[in-house]
């Protein structure tokens, strides 16, 4: 991140951003006194290493939480029972997710809520806990009915046949049609998680294009619709990896319909400067083209080690150049 940046983080940036790159899970232990497995509610946001001075500021705005760093990436988590149900769970409801994010949330919320009131300790509640939150993000989710059946088996070997349950548990699905449209600090935070902007080259004709998208969980399509009403434009695909995409590629559409709804906002990462070379590309391609040498290199300056220094293209400026500049 750019040094002297100006951070700016507001509640639904946050839930925009959490939309994104945020998990909401429960994990299990084995405890030798009293009932044997142990649930850990765990909220985490993850992005690359290059924002961890953002981080540092969605933990100082938040006041909770610690920040881990490995090689590739930088990791905001919140355990702290306390810190979820005093900071998390009023944010979240008062500026709510969407699709199965809400989904996840929501049971997430259940369960903490029975782990402050220590139904966790009973045998009963431990079950509830697991019923409900094992597989809570089915999307993303690597557990099995199996390891699940480890931790019963736990359960039954101290004491034996286990009780039957009330399933239904109404509260998860509270809201989940009661949901207000996206705003654009939502919006803002949903593209600094997992939005691009894009100039693409193609290397077997003279053609320059620019897109913007944003991806996510295949449960949370509706997201994406929602961007197509918010923009006025732009395209949802279903992915094959269980997620789905939108986009918009004209450049029309980028300069009329996006430009106008982000250019009073700044976003907190590296999206900003690739936001900003995006909407030059797409208006110099409005204006003047680039049939000649000298406005298709313009724009080859400008745009070619936008996004990961220009690690990404298949071949590299030089060699993209000599195809055009005879």
């Amino acid at each position: 991140m750019e040094k002297n940046k100006i951070i700016k983080i507001t509640p639904d940036w946050i839930s925009g951003f959490t939309q994104s790159d945020g998990s909401f899970v429960i994990n299990y232990s084995t405890v030798k006194n009293g009932i044997p497995i142990r649930p850990t509610p765990v909220f985490n946001l993850t992005q690359s290493k290059i924002d961890y001075d953002l981080f540092v500021e969605i933990k100082n705005h938040l006041g909770i939480g610690r920040i881990y760093n490995n090689r590739n990436n930088v990791t905001f988590v919140v355990r702290s029972i306390d810190e979820i149900v005093e900071v998390l769970l009023p944010l979240f409801d008062k500026h709510p997710l969407k699709g199965s994010k809400l989904v996840a949330y929501n049971i997430f919320k259940t369960v903490v809520l029975m782990i402050k009131d220590k139904k966790h300790l009973k045998l009963e509640g431990i079950i509830q806990i697991m019923h409900l939150s094992y597989f809570m993000n089915k999307d993303t989710s690597l557990r099995t009915e199996e390891s699940k059946e480890i931790l019963e088996n736990k359960l039954k070997l101290k004491y034996g046949t286990l009780p039957i349950i009330n399933k239904d548990c109404p509260e998860i699905m509270a809201n989940l049609s009661i949901s207000s449209p996206i705003n654009l600090e939502f919006v803002r935070g949903l593209v600094d998680g997992d939005g691009s902007f894009n100039v693409s080259f193609a290397t077997n004709r003279r053609r320059v294009s620019v897109n913007f998208t944003v991806v996510c969980e295949l449960s949370s399509i509706s997201v994406l619709n929602e961007l197509v009403e918010f923009f006025k434009c732009g395209t949802v695909y279903k992915l094959p990896s269980k997620a789905a995409r939108y986009q918009v590629q004209s450049v029309d559409e980028m300069l009329n319909k996006i430009y106008p709804k982000l250019k009073g906002i700044k976003f907190n990462t590296i999206k900003q400067n690739h936001f900003e070379k995006t909407i030059k590309v797409a208006e110099l391609i409005k204006n003047k083209g680039y049939k000649t040498n000298e406005d298709l290199q313009t724009i080859v300056e400008l745009a070619w080690d936008m996004n990961k220094e220009g690690r990404g293209r298949k071949i590299s400026k030089s060699e993209y150049l000599s195809k055009f500049f005879k």
